[in-house]
């Protein structure tokens, strides 16, 4: 088959054109799009939800392997709702369930060309910023945990790029048992502790949190930000990191998420996964049985 060459400049250029439509999507279905909580909410539940339903915004799949998907869920549901029970969590179960379906789309073996790995898809950084995080006293609680957490010195203590993790993988040199983040119970456990460390950078003033009165300023005019304005911080934080949010919001205030394509390709990127995880959240949020 023949392939067709797309020079540098052209694509540069359809790059930014798919980021300003995929932005301007974005915020032409927000004022109509269900309220996303971060944290939990009283009677609001957690609904199992086909791997059908999950859809990428082009409407293809976002799930690929049904099965693994099934069985990913069935092990971290529980785990989901009983975390959110946890005063010192309080993550809301539809929350990290759309946020995990988005990132693998359910599959614990997962690895992306950062590399990001396994359910939860944190990368090595993000585990060390974690531990660095846990050391604080304020949630010196998750401290004895997170550092029990298996971890393998090819994913943590080199440069391994994702075709290295995958062969480790590929001829069993790399478990579950040996890395937590291939282990979905334990890769559910780490991003509902990195959601709840990301609610608090933006919600306090005292390390590890820190943006707190600023994003009250730049965003809420002062006041408590709404359950939207953190989701969307929360959110794009998870994607691409809470300094370049921070970045965005220091120069466009309320209206940070309409300029995602300042980020250039991470912006198309990074307005789908905003758009996607607020779509699955309402698919995933439902009314507790009383």
């Amino acid at each position: 088959m023949r392939r067709s060459v797309i020079s540098r400049e052209s694509r540069a250029r359809w790059l930014w054109t798919a980021a300003l439509a995929t932005v301007a999507m974005c915020a032409s279905v927000r004022a109509s799009a269900a309220q996303v909580h971060v944290r939990v909410h009283a009677g609001v539940g957690l609904r199992a939800v086909a791997p059908d339903s999950l859809r990428n915004a082009n409407g293809s799949p976002r799930v690929a392997d049904t099965a693994r998907y099934d069985a990913v869920w069935h092990r971290i549901a529980p785990l989901l709702t009983r975390w959110s029970l946890d005063a010192r969590l309080g993550i809301d179960p539809g929350f990290a369930a759309a946020l995990l379906a988005k990132e693998s789309g359910g599959d614990s073996l997962a690895v992306s060309p950062v590399p990001a790995l396994g359910l939860a898809q944190l990368t090595a950084a993000a585990d060390t910023d974690l531990r660095a995080m846990v050391q604080s006293d304020r949630f010196a609680w998750m401290r004895r945990e997170v550092h029990r957490w298996p971890r393998s010195a090819a994913v943590h203590d080199s440069a391994a790029p994702a075709g290295a993790v995958d062969s480790l993988l590929a001829r069993g040199a790399l478990t579950s048992r040996s890395e937590y983040l291939f282990d979905p119970a334990l890769g559910a456990r780490a991003a509902v502790f990195w959601l709840r460390l990301l609610e608090n950078k933006w919600t306090t003033d005292v390390w590890p949190g820190g943006y707190g009165t600023f994003a009250r300023r730049a965003i809420a005019g002062g006041h408590t930000l709404s359950d939207d304005q953190l989701a969307d911080l929360v959110i794009v934080s998870y994607n691409r990191g809470y300094l370049e949010v921070h970045a965005l919001v220091a120069r466009y205030g309320a209206q940070w998420t309409a300029h995602l394509a300042d980020l250039g390709a991470n912006g198309v990127e990074a307005a789908d996964y905003l758009d996607r995880v607020r779509a699955y959240a309402a698919l995933f949020d439902a009314p507790r049985a009383p």
